[in-house]
């Protein structure tokens, strides 16, 4: 495996939550109502103030307004508590909640302390909380509703921020069965991701490959696949799926430096190997990735950089 594999992927494992999150984000607020229909005129009126409950949280989250859209979730599921779409908004807004409480501990700075300790608490707290409610938006979606696989890969997504490999296999699996689920190539991405996270780098690699031949733009997939290509010791094909990351800007995942120096370094190429690190470093110099890139660098960057990579191997 590859080096600083301990702390660097309990990071990683967490960032993937905070990436993924903005494509779980861009598919409840383009959800179309497909609910389970209502049984009698009572439960046709709820659903239709739930609806509108609904839409008025989707446009509030859309402006920022996070805090009237879960009080407007609240009123869509007390008019019906099976409304699939509010359930799988809430997830969303849960989870965006633990996005944001990451970012501040381990993007925006590097926190160690014991109050970062809590804070990362309250934000697993709000992944379990997103995926309990991701369960939910799953059972109340009919059969054949598209949102039953976004609910299942958005459990996907949730089970990967905690290591949890076997639920986030089934979970992703079970999106891939959902005949009109279309956005595959995020389901085929947590896939690969689990099975690597489980030491499978094949079944890894099989997954990740159909991700991005699925959606050749897919930056989350490119990056989990140069990283199960380093560790295999692939450098050339690590490095080019780096690339495909770091040369876009619509992908910021800062981790993506790391691998591409790390696989230049290997190549030979120490010069631009270090210069991807110090672009690691530079992109957000207080998180903790940043700490990784510089342990890679070497002491002030004087040439070191091949023997601190060896020694975090």
């Amino acid at each position: 495996m590859v080096f600083s594999r301990g702390l660097s992927l309990v990071r990683t494992v967490a960032r993937f939550a905070a990436v993924a999150v903005v494509s779980v984000v861009s598919a409840a607020c383009a959800t179309a109502p497909d609910a389970k229909k209502p049984r009698t005129k009572a439960d046709a009126e709820s659903a239709s103030r739930a609806d509108k409950h609904y839409d008025v949280a989707v446009g509030s989250f859309h402006n920022g307004m996070f805090e009237d859209a879960k009080i407007q979730i609240d009123k869509a599921l007390q008019e019906d508590p099976q409304h699939a779409d509010s359930h799988y908004l809430q997830g969303v807004l849960l989870l965006n909640e633990g996005k944001s409480i990451v970012d501040a501990i381990e993007i925006q700075q590097c926190l160690q302390d014991d109050a970062a300790d809590q804070q990362r608490t309250r934000a697993m707290s709000l992944h379990r909380d997103a995926g309990d409610a991701f369960e939910r938006a799953a059972d109340a979606y009919p059969d054949g509703a598209s949102g039953r696989g976004r609910a299942f890969n958005s459990m996907s997504v949730v089970s990967l921020f905690f290591h949890e490999t076997q639920s986030a296999v089934e979970s992703a699996e079970h999106a891939l069965g959902e005949q009109f689920y279309t956005d595959r190539y995020s389901a085929l991405s947590n896939l690969g991701w689990a099975k690597y996270l489980a030491g499978d780098t094949v079944s890894a690699t099989a997954s990740l490959r159909q991700a991005v031949l699925i959606n050749p733009d897919y930056c989350v997939g490119h990056y989990r696949l140069a990283q199960v290509y380093l560790d295999s010791g692939l450098d050339q094909p690590a490095y080019e799926h780096a690339k495909h990351v770091t040369e876009n800007p619509n992908c910021p995942i800062q981790d993506a430096w790391r691998i591409a120096g790390v696989a230049q370094i290997r190549l030979g190429e120490e010069k631009a190997g270090a210069e991807a690190l110090q672009n690691c470093v530079d992109l957000a110099p207080r998180s903790c990735q940043a700490e990784d890139c510089r342990q890679l660098l070497g002491p002030a960057n004087t040439g070191e950089s091949e023997m601190a990579l060896r020694s975090a191997r």
